[in-house]
């Protein structure tokens, strides 16, 4: 009761019950659950039969009764626990199944937590039920923008916008709306930001449909909608393979490359976008449930990186200790400096390198099965591997060592 009384605590204003035989009632907040109205007062909770209620007046802007537990679910999911927001959407709409603040608390929550298809889901159930409410239709082209359809989630948008405009929205929009021109395939859309150069733009289709094929088989699975891939035309090209600020702002799925300065693929561009894709594949099945070593791992190791090339490095590390533990690696590198990040990205590839040694890609696709299932990151290895986090971390760490020593020993038969 203490979180809801939280929540209630900055609801301004009251919920009126008038009763049938004219009494009102003061509520701090009422809400239907089946056949009796509840409603709290004064940190205590009262029930009232439906059919002694006449109406409801309800407080709030809404101009509806709400569930309490979307309230919270609100709170969770603004105070950054998408978790417990998604589970507090569910016991809304255990109690109510139609519940339209319900099924956008579900939603919200869902793509919080990287379930943009659940979160489509979700979101189209209310359209469904009210095609003219505006949160449910954000909600739906934030989810459908989520999985790659621009063309679907500037409908959702525009008409969300045509019920009630404002800078959110409007700001979707624009960042949605780039020029027109661009190379499209079934697999891919590609749209440039700046100045539209066509053939490179076909050259790097051809680049990422053959590659889509290799990533296919390998996986078992494709992303279920069209991938778009902005060329940014005015941004000079550097590897963004390795940034830790572009990875955690733009590996959502789709791929942003800068290729100011390039007429033709390079090896260069051929690896970064061999990486996108492999992050692209990833964002489709898992959303942001991929820890980020298993991200930035496996995009490395598809991009050509061989798994030996650092660990002389990384050998020494986890003789002294420095080995980061794998909880550590699960966030974005973003806050990490420079030197931090270099060996966060030498470990990521590293340990999907040793998971590659366990169980082949076949471990990999029952890892990346876990994770789409809803599974922890340590849950879905246990699935996986049937390892706990820790003793991955002593394999791994193990593995480091022996290659050290083997690689002392032939040093010393020189």
């Amino acid at each position: 009761m203490t979180a809801l009384v939280l929540v209630l605590a900055a609801r301004a204003g009251a919920d009126t019950i008038i009763l049938q035989d004219g009494r009102a009632l003061e509520a701090d907040q009422a809400w239907w659950e089946g056949v009796v109205l509840r409603y709290l007062k004064d940190g205590q909770l009262y029930d009232v039969p439906r059919d002694a209620v006449d109406r409801v007046e309800p407080a709030g802007s809404e101009g509806t009764l709400i569930d309490p537990d979307v309230l919270s679910s609100r709170e969770c999911l603004a105070g950054g626990d998408p978790s417990e927001a998604l589970r507090h959407a569910r016991l809304a709409l255990f109690r109510d199944p139609d519940s339209l603040a319900g099924l956008d608390a579900l939603a919200a929550s869902q793509l919080a937590l990287g379930q943009a298809k659940r979160a489509r889901d979700s979101a189209q159930r209310a359209v469904g039920i009210d095609p003219g409410r505006r949160r449910s239709l954000e909600l739906l082209g934030d989810s459908l923008a989520a999985l790659g359809d621009t063309d679907g989630a500037l409908e959702r948008y525009r008409a969300a916008y045509d019920i009630e405009s404002d800078s959110r929205l409007r700001r979707k929009l624009e960042a949605l709306e780039l020029p027109t021109n661009h190379v499209s395939s079934a697999r891919f859309r590609i749209r440039y930001d700046g100045d539209s150069n066509e053939p490179l733009g076909l050259a790097v289709l051809g680049i990422l449909d053959r590659t889509w094929e290799e990533y296919e088989e390998l996986f078992g699975f494709s992303p279920g909608l069209p991938v778009t891939v902005i060329l940014l035309t005015d941004s000079v090209f550097y590897d963004t393979t390795r940034a830790p600020e572009w990875a955690a702002a733009w590996n959502d799925g789709t791929i942003r490359v800068p290729v100011r300065g390039i007429d033709r693929p390079t090896p260069e561009l051929i690896r970064v976008l061999c990486h996108e894709l492999a992050h692209s594949f990833l964002a489709a099945r898992v959303g942001s449930g991929a820890p980020t070593w298993l991200q930035e791992g496996v995009a490395q190791w598809l991009e050509g990186g061989h798994p030996g090339r650092r660990d002389a490095g990384l050998a020494a590390a986890a003789r002294e200790g420095r080995i980061r533990s794998l909880p550590d690696l699960e966030a974005p590198f973003a806050d990490f400096s420079e030197a931090e990040a270099t060996s966060a990205y030498a470990q990521s590839l590293s340990v999907v390198a040793h998971l590659l040694a366990l169980k082949g890609p076949g471990g990999l696709r029952r890892l990346i099965a876990a994770l789409a299932d809803g599974e922890t990151p340590e849950d879905a290895v246990q699935s996986a591997y049937g390892l706990s986090y820790a003793e991955l971390q002593r394999g791994w760490e193990a593995r480091l060592r022996a290659a050290d020593r083997a690689a002392s020993v032939a040093a010393g038969g020189r």
